[in-house]
C-alpha cells in the first residue's frame, strides 16, 4: 500500500512528484505535515508539481495516519512525504506492516535546522544532529527496509544496516 515513506525537507519537488512516481508507479502522493495544512499556498505549489494522472492529498499527521489505516487506502499504491524524521516514525509505529521502504533524501541542508544544532553528514543529501540520529535508531528499527537514496538512479545507502544493528 504505502509503496515509499520519504523523508525530504523540500516535501514536494520535481525529485519527487515526477521521478519517484513514475518509478514507483504510484497512483497517490500523500503529505504529511501539520505545518503545511496550515498555509494554502505551500499546497497550491506542491499540488501544481504533483503530475496529473497522480492525486495529491495533503493532511496533518495524524489524518494521514487515520487516512492510512482505512480499508480504502490500503488498495492504492501510495507515495508519503514527511518533512522529518520524528513525523516519519510517528506514521512507521502505526503502519509498519504496510510501508515498503522508508527513504530518506534532501534532509537537513537549510542553513539552520529545525533544532538550531550542529549536523554531520550522513550521506550526500543528508544532514543530521543527535535528535535525528536518535529518530533513526528508532526508524531502523522498525523498517525493513530503510535507506538513505537521493533519485532513484543514485546508490543507495542502508541506514538500517547502519544504525539498526542489523
Amino acid at each position: 500500500m504505502i509503496k515509499m515513506l520519504r523523508i525530504d525537507e523540500r516535501l514536494i519537488h520535481g525529485q519527487v512528484a515526477v521521478v519517484w512516481s513514475k518509478v514507483l508507479h504510484i497512483t497517490h502522493i500523500l503529505v504529511a505535515n501539520d505545518d503545511v495544512m496550515n498555509n494554502d499556498t505551500q499546497q497550491m505549489s506542491m499540488k501544481m508539481a504533483v503530475p496529473d494522472n497522480i492525486k495529491f492529498l495533503c493532511r496533518n499527521v495524524s489524518d494521514s495516519i487515520n487516512l492510512l489505516k482505512k480499508p480504502q487506502a490500503q488498495q492504492l499504491a501510495m507515495f508519503v512525504v514527511v518533512q522529518n524524521f520524528k513525523d516519519a516514525k510517528k506514521i512507521g509505529q502505526e503502519l509498519q506492516k504496510q510501508i515498503e521502504v522508508i527513504n530518506v533524501g534532501n534532509y537537513g541542508l537549510l542553513p539552520i535546522n529545525q533544532h538550531g544544532t550542529q549536523q554531520r553528514k550522513i550521506d550526500s543529501a543528508v544532514q543530521v544532529d543527535e535528535a535525528d540520529l536518535s529518530e533513526i535508531k528508532a526508524i531502523a528499527q522498525l523498517a525493513p527496509n530503510f535507506v538513505s537514496q537521493l533519485t532513484p538512479d543514485a546508490k543507495t545507502k542502508n541506514l538500517k544496516k547502519i544504525y539498526g544493528g542489523e
